[in-house]
């Protein structure tokens, strides 16, 4: 009976690296999804010249429809929504700035096993750059 209990004991801590590395491709996944909802945001937002209404608020229902976890308020989103227009030379007055990011929540599976809580075991991933606006005056 000691080795049956001892056995299940050992097995359910082992559990814990293949379970984490499930988790480590979820987040991966998620991480990777929000790159291309951000990247082609950031591509209209060069050819509007800006980021529109219409833009953050496509943005917000991307990441939304793709993180069903987290709410709207939780979305971080600092972009440049006045006109910005091309220069035939580089010029800092073309750069349409975005700072965007999301919460990812559960970076350790089995947290509460382990003791970390859960506002303990989340991140802000957040993208921030610039990219050129392409509008013509």
């Amino acid at each position: 009976m000691k080795t049956f209990i001892v056995t299940i004991a050992a097995v359910i801590l082992l559990m814990v690296f293949p379970m984490q590395n499930v988790q480590d491709i979820v987040n991966s996944h998620k991480i990777e999804r929000f790159d291309e909802v951000v990247y082609s945001v950031c591509q209209k937002a060069r050819t509007d010249g800006r980021f529109t209404e219409s833009n953050i608020s496509q943005l917000k229902s991307d990441i939304l429809s793709e993180f069903p976890d987290i709410g709207e308020d939780e979305i971080i989103i600092e972009v440049t929504t006045s006109m910005k227009y091309k220069r035939f030379e580089f010029d800092s007055r073309e750069t349409i700035n975005y700072k965007i990011g999301v919460p990812i929540k559960r970076i350790v599976n089995m947290g509460r096993f382990l003791g970390i809580e859960d506002k303990d075991n989340r991140f802000n991933y957040i993208m921030e750059g610039y990219v050129l606006s392409e509008a013509l005056e």
